[in-house]
């Protein structure tokens, strides 16, 4: 978990700070063509299942065999199990797991379209004969997926991609319901990414694709996997997006992940030059200058679906929802009633909860615990800015010391549409995720997104920056990820925060290393480090830890 994101070279040249800052990765290998011989460094098991006696369904097989067309243009060698009973699937996943041992083996993916279900934070797929009458016939009867990650662990230096489109609701016809809907919760382990059709604890029908042929998720999955020079983690936001607005928010895909690298299913046949990467960058640019003071929902939604991990993406993430909400908040209807006998008592908006942090005081508990082990947990950000809300920072230097320094932040102008909030007067302003975009006379544009609109571990993303006093600029860029869920001590006491861990390179050549300890549903972040080094000696240029001593604010929403 306290890994860092991607391993840096230490020589940030002029071409390093391009191929490291640009908006797509590149993958080594070619694109094999449709037809060539599999790679024995890729292969798959994909199962469909409709054939259920009570439950059937009716676009499983044909979404499992879309897939197993796709990853065969891929170069996978690919196993397709169709309707498969316990013993063929039991004995499929085995084989599966023995060959993903093989020393070759690479990239290894796993497919499943069917039925699924979850008991005690345990994942279950299910075989079509499988007769489940009671919660003990479950481990019996089928496949556990905790199981099946066991074994494809013990192949150690492999990449590994779950993606189970298993969210029907009632999938025993009736005979047995379970406790707990839909799928439970599972952090990705080392070097693999998990992804679910819909989000967990949630179920979705067995919506079908606008082709009739395939279900609403395999058909986006299909199509957006099949792009080239495509990350997966791009496809499967892109697919994510596209789920979420064709099902009108009655489905939404999830994904955990601990990649370490980028994977693509149809890679980059060559490496771009420092021209291609300087266009593209600039492309990536001019689309966020076109977006970032847009009101309208349209236009965020378009950005994302350009750049789904782009340099603004979580900041898109949040101003997307945002604005989304407010369309659908003038879309309900105005109920009008009729006039009444008695005048009417002024309607109130609900007092929010007030958040108080002070030394000596119990930190609130905020995020809700988990009795699931197998999971952190995924929470929004949460952050929601109002007029009077106060924090405080010791400020210190961990490195060359020094007299320690009290920052006193107050809250004077919030304008949530413009996506600015001012503290002191405008002093320093930041966005409504806390991003900074100006402090005593210097502009970041772009500016730096250090915390994500969705917290889980092992949640990456990549921002852009720019810092402007004057006439002097400085460009740079982070790569950041989720990296733990951990006690903290701090002035005012203890809390359990998320650690969030950066590292890029800015045009001096500096080396920026950052740790940043969050809780959601709290504005500020509770502990900050910062380490600047030269980027050929590695010598600390600048060292920096912000610690919060207290905090005041109103909570507007529980995470």
């Amino acid at each position: 978990m306290g890994r860092a994101g991607h391993v840096i070279r230490r020589d940030p040249s002029r071409r390093e700070f391009l191929r490291l800052g640009a908006a797509l990765a590149l993958a080594p290998g070619v694109v094999l063509p449709a037809g060539a011989a599999a790679d024995p460094s890729r292969i798959a098991l994909v199962v469909g299942n409709d054939a259920y006696p009570g439950a059937p369904l009716g676009n499983a097989v044909n979404d499992a065999k879309a897939m197993a067309g796709l990853l065969e243009r891929a170069g996978f060698g690919v196993d397709l199990r169709t309707n498969a009973d316990r013993v063929t699937l039991f004995d499929a996943t085995k084989r599966f797991a023995e060959s993903a041992q093989r020393s070759e083996a690479k990239l290894v993916f796993f497919y499943y379209a069917g039925h699924g279900a979850q008991l005690d934070w345990r994942n279950y797929l299910l075989p079509v004969d499988a007769r489940v009458n009671t919660a003990a016939d479950l481990p019996a009867q089928c496949l556990d997926l905790a199981s099946l990650l066991t074994g494809l662990a013990q192949a150690k230096g492999r990449t590994f991609v779950i993606v189970l489109d298993a969210c029907r609701d009632n999938p025993f016809g009736g005979a047995y319901r379970p406790s707990q809907k839909g799928l439970s919760q599972f952090d990705a382990p080392p070097s693999s990414l998990l992804a679910f059709s819909t989000a967990p604890g949630s179920v979705a029908a067995d919506a079908i694709g606008s082709g009739g042929q395939s279900g609403l998720y395999a058909e986006h999955l299909v199509r957006e996997l099949g792009a080239p020079a495509t990350r997966l983690e791009d496809a499967l936001k892109r697919v994510r997006l596209a789920v979420r607005i064709a099902s009108k928010g009655a489905q939404v895909p999830w994904e955990s992940t601990s990649l370490e690298s980028d994977v693509f299913l149809f890679p980059q046949a060559r490496k771009l030059s420092e021209a291609e990467l300087e266009a593209q960058m600039r492309r990536e640019l001019e689309a966020w200058d076109r977006v970032k003071g847009s009101k309208e929902t349209a236009d965020w939604l378009a950005y994302l679906r350009e750049y789904p991990s782009g340099r603004f993406s979580e900041i898109a993430q949040t101003r997307l929802a945002y604005f989304a909400a407010r369309d659908e908040a003038a879309r309900a209807p105005v109920q009008v009633a009729a006039a009444p006998d008695t005048p009417a008592v002024e309607a109130r908006a609900p007092e929010a909860a007030q958040l108080v942090v002070a030394p000596g005081s119990a930190f609130p508990l905020l995020m809700r615990p988990s009795d699931n082990p197998y999971s952190a947990g995924t929470f929004e950000i949460g952050r929601g800015y109002s007029v009077g809300d106060e924090v405080v920072y010791r400020q210190s230097d961990p490195v060359y010391g020094g007299e320690p320094r009290t920052l006193a932040w107050r809250i004077t102008r919030v304008d949530a549409d413009a996506d600015r909030v001012e503290i002191n007067d405008g002093v320093i302003v930041i966005d409504a995720m806390g991003n900074m975009v100006a402090r005593d006379g210097e502009l970041f544009e772009p500016r730096v997104q250090d915390v994500p609109a969705q917290v889980q571990i092992g949640w990456r993303w990549s921002s852009r920056f720019a810092r402007q006093r004057g006439a002097t600029r400085v460009d740079g860029y982070y790569d950041f990820m989720i990296a733990a869920r951990e006690r903290l001590d701090l002035p005012f006491g203890a809390a359990e925060a998320f650690r969030i861990e950066g590292e890029g390179f800015d045009s001096t050549g500096a080396r920026r290393v950052l740790a940043i300890w969050i809780v959601p549903g709290v504005n500020y972040a509770l502990r900050s480090d910062v380490t600047v080094h030269d980027g050929r000696s590695l010598r600390i240029r600048h060292a920096e830890r912000r610690e919060m001593v207290s905090c005041l604010q109103r909570i507007w929403r529980q995470v």
